[in-house]
């Protein structure tokens, strides 16, 4: 009983190491299809975020000089309508003088 035995050929081959490995390659792809853009949509939203916040500061520090020129014109406005100062006006650079009893008529 010598039989040798023969090897059989294979029913199913062997799968291609490059089509083995090209299963995980694909998938990295898809993932950094979807990964890419969205990494760079967070980084350009978070220039805009930091770009607004400057606008904002510079706006806020814009609104402060505002507020104080204003409080300064409103104190320049109060010293320019006060009746000392216009009193003052009147005597000295247009001549005019203090009215004298009998010169003041009401009329009714």
């Amino acid at each position: 009983m010598n039989r040798s035995i023969k090897p059989q050929p294979h029913s199913r081959k062997k799968p291609d190491k490059e089509k083995r490995s090209l299963g995980p390659t694909k998938y990295l792809f898809i993932l950094l299809a979807f990964f890419v853009p969205g990494l760079l949509v967070f980084i350009w939203l978070h220039v805009q975020t930091v770009n607004l916040s400057y606008d904002i500061a510079k706006a806020q520090k814009q609104k402060r000089e505002l507020m104080e020129i204003n409080k300064k014109l409103r104190i320049q406005l109060a010293n320019l309508k006060s009746p000392e100062r216009i009193e003052g006006i009147a005597l000295n650079q247009l001549g005019l003088r203090v009215p004298e009893k009998g010169q003041i008529e009401i009329l009714k």
